[in-house]
């Protein structure tokens, strides 16, 4: 389950995902590893396949994960998500198929037709990483930080206001407003968390000495082409340039 990997539309991280804690976030992310590319088709897992894609380190009971599946939904349908090209406001109903059994440990999900798009057809624009890396990180402004940073991971810079940087990461309007506070519970884990992983640094920007934004750094990337493992290739001793293996079944001879 290590190579399992979470994609999905660059907008989706435009949507800010309220009152969701570091566990709901691992549930999101582990079902939506497993709805990509799946259209709108219903997608059935276990509760201990649930718990390996999460890498949970709490000792939940099959009752206590399923309150936090339910939760998760229930966290989502609370939002509203806008249209980009319509401008049109509906809840964000993800899933139009979401049944959780404790008794069986069971959850099956379907995503909505409406929202498919943010998991399916990505050719470009989108946010790609690893689930593992994700579930291994605790906090929960890391675990966002992290997924933001990755749509940026080919520039390997992120630069933003002050103020749609707490909207997008869900950070209390108390805390938002005290720089002492801001820097002490949520940018003091992203830097313990994502600061080693990512190669992270932080630019603190500043208008008339009043903290305005910030510019993030961190290792760039090259994205891969595909998902998939990768054609086997070899290089051609006389062209110079790579070529795909063929595969000759025993038996059967070229002519």
């Amino acid at each position: 389950m290590s190579n399992e990997i979470v994609k999905f539309s660059n907008q989706f991280n435009n949507v800010a995902l309220k009152k969701f804690d570091a566990v709901h976030l691992d549930v999101l992310m582990a079902i939506a590893s497993r709805v990509r590319e799946k259209g709108t088709a219903t997608v059935e897992f276990s509760f201990e396949e649930l718990r390996g894609l999460m890498r949970l380190r709490k000792n939940l009971t099959n009752r206590q994960l399923a309150d936090k599946i339910v939760q998760t939904n229930a966290r989502l349908l609370a939002l509203n998500y806008m249209f980009e090209d319509s401008g049109k406001i509906i809840q964000f109903a993800l899933f139009t198929k979401f049944v959780t059994d404790p008794q069986e440990a069971t959850l099956a999900v379907g995503v909505n037709e409406e929202f498919a798009f943010l998991l399916n057809d990505l050719t470009s624009q989108f946010t790609r990483f690893e689930l593992a890396e994700f579930a291994d990180l605790k906090s929960k402004y890391a675990k966002e930080f992290y997924r933001r940073a990755k749509q940026y991971r080919s520039s390997g810079i992120w630069k933003i206001s002050r103020d749609e940087f707490c909207r997008l990461l869900s950070v209390p309007k108390s805390t938002a407003e005290q720089v002492r506070d801001l820097n002490k519970r949520v940018l003091k884990p992203i830097i313990e968390e994502c600061g080693p992983l990512l190669g992270l640094k932080i630019e603190r920007q500043y208008v008339k000495r009043r903290l305005s934004g910030f510019v993030f750094t961190f290792a760039r990337e090259t994205p891969p082409v595909i998902d998939a493992r990768p054609v086997e290739a070899r290089k051609a001793e006389d062209a110079g340039h790579w070529t795909k293996r063929r595969r000759v079944r025993r038996g059967v001879h070229d002519h």
